[in-house]
């Protein structure tokens, strides 16, 4: 017989209790431990990243007495360490941009070959004044021609350099995030990740090859479709920035070649008019000498009689044909416009008065303050300012004597043309004056250049314009008038020159 021994119920559950009751702390201790671990260690991180931070910005953080920073100080940090990142890639990129701009200026300089080249061009020309009265007008023209199309390609480049920073910024606000999809791209293409910023075209080939893998999850490859977007942008824009400057560079050495020409020219009509007075002064020694060899005082007579009867019937002719030159009145444009052409004259083609729609402005910029505008003084302004290029050409605008041309309190260096019939044209903010007084100057013949940076006048510009600023009055009788209906367009926010 076989007996079977009942074990009591209670015996077997409280042995699966000991079971569970023993387990169950010795794993939650361990979870817990381990858990308490991970939080210290990051901790740890986090409060070494603060004091770093604070020591690289001199900033002196607060003790941390709780071990431990809130939610709030820790996107605080965050946020700020994003800012310095924005800022450090901002002023990266602008001190990059200066630089270039810096290294094709300072690239400009004109061959020893080109030079000699020049100077044999203008040593060839005619020595008559209309022969180089012509040339002067036609090189001031190529150059300011030259001068608009280098301010728009720059205007254009500073766009450029605008939009490549704002790229640039936001790259590297995203610096951890993006950095965290391009090192899962390339884990995929077993290739260390490439430069963000600094080599954009090996970033953007690594994403495109690591789109085509089929193994990317959904969520990187929104990712890395919206990073591929951002370098193919800023792919383009170098290439734009790289042609930009490429033209930039060439239209200054175009520039460069054509100021030459420029002061070749004006220096052989300063020796062709010095050569003029030496003709002057001969005639009156030959006068002298008539004297000396007259034997007697009818020889002297005789002598000074056939000076005078020439000299008369010189003048007489002039005034003659100054005299049928004001009864034709001239009123078509086209026949204006011929008269201008005519290089070799001496007085003006045209009447001032019936020049209205026809004369260009004497530099090319943007127009800051026009006639009548509030000169900040509670007054109105008496003629337009214009900021130009540094160094730019100045044009008269109209046939004209020189009267006076020189410096003028803190204007820089004036100039005033005589236009006739009262009227007169006043120029100031110039650095270089090529026209002597005295003079006569034709329409659209160059007098003088702009100065390298502002002038200290603030009643004429605004305080915080940095270009030079050419100012334009127009003056009758003494009394400056609005110079609007003489030019030959109207002026809105860009002086057409």
């Amino acid at each position: 017989m076989i007996r079977v021994h009942n074990v009591p119920r209670s015996n077997k559950n409280s042995a699966k209790h000991s079971v569970k009751t023993g387990l169950f702390p010795s794993v939650l201790r361990a979870f817990c431990s381990r858990l308490l671990y991970q939080v210290t260690f990051c901790l740890l991180i986090l409060v070494g990243a603060a004091s770093a931070y604070a020591q690289q910005t001199n900033i002196t953080e607060p003790p941390i007495t709780d071990g431990a920073k809130t939610a709030r100080e820790i996107q605080q940090s965050e946020d700020e360490q994003k800012a310095a990142r924005a800022l450090e890639a901002r002023l990266k990129a602008r001190k990059e941009q200066e630089a270039t701009l810096t290294r094709i200026e300072a690239s400009i300089e004109m061959s020893k070959e080109k030079q000699s080249q020049l100077v044999k061009e203008v040593e060839q020309l005619r020595s008559d004044r209309e022969t180089i009265q012509s040339d002067l007008i036609a090189t001031a023209e190529r150059i300011k021609e030259l001068e608009s199309s280098l301010s728009d390609r720059e205007t254009r480049l500073k766009i450029l350099f605008a939009d490549q920073t704002a790229l640039r910024v936001s790259l590297a606000e995203q610096r951890d995030s993006l950095s965290q999809v391009l090192a899962a791209l390339q884990r995929i293409g077993r290739n260390p990740p490439p430069a963000l910023v600094i080599r954009p075209n090996e970033a953007l080939n690594a994403v495109r090859s690591a789109i085509l893998l089929s193994t990317l999850v959904p969520e990187i490859r929104i990712e890395a479709q919206s990073l591929a977007a951002q370098l193919d942008e800023l792919v383009r824009l170098h290439t734009k920035i790289e042609t930009e400057k490429t033209g930039l560079q060439s239209g200054l050495q175009k520039l460069a070649e054509e100021q030459k020409r420029l002061d070749l020219l004006v220096a052989k009509k300063k020796n062709q008019e010095a050569e003029s007075k030496r003709a002057a002064i001969d005639e009156e020694k030959k006068t002298i000498e008539l004297a000396a060899r007259a034997r007697t005082l009818q020889d002297l007579i005789n002598g000074m009689e056939q000076e005078i009867e020439a000299a008369r019937l010189a003048v007489s002719e002039a005034k003659e044909a100054e005299r049928r030159s004001l009864e034709q009145k001239i009123e078509s444009k086209k026949q204006k416009i011929a008269a201008l052409k005519d290089a070799a004259r001496l007085s003006p083609a045209i009447p001032f008065d019936k020049m209205k729609g026809l004369l260009r402005l004497p530099a090319r910029g943007a127009l800051l303050k026009d006639f009548g505008s509030n000169d900040g003084f509670g007054g109105q302004t008496k003629g337009l300012s214009i900021a130009t290029r540094a160094g730019a050409q100045v044009t008269s605008p109209a046939d004209g004597w020189i009267v006076y041309a020189g410096p003028f309190r803190s204007f820089g260096k004036l100039l005033i043309i005589n236009t006739g019939d009262g009227y007169h044209v006043v120029l100031a903010g110039l650095d270089d004056v090529f026209a002597e007084v005295g003079s006569f100057v034709l329409t659209n013949e160059p007098v003088g250049t702009m100065q390298q940076a502002r002038l200290a006048s603030t009643d004429l510009l605004d305080a915080g314009m940095s270009k030079p600023v050419l100012y334009i009055e127009l003056r009758k009788d003494g009394v400056a008038i609005n110079p609007a209906p003489w030019w030959t367009v109207a002026l809105k926010e860009k002086a057409d020159g």
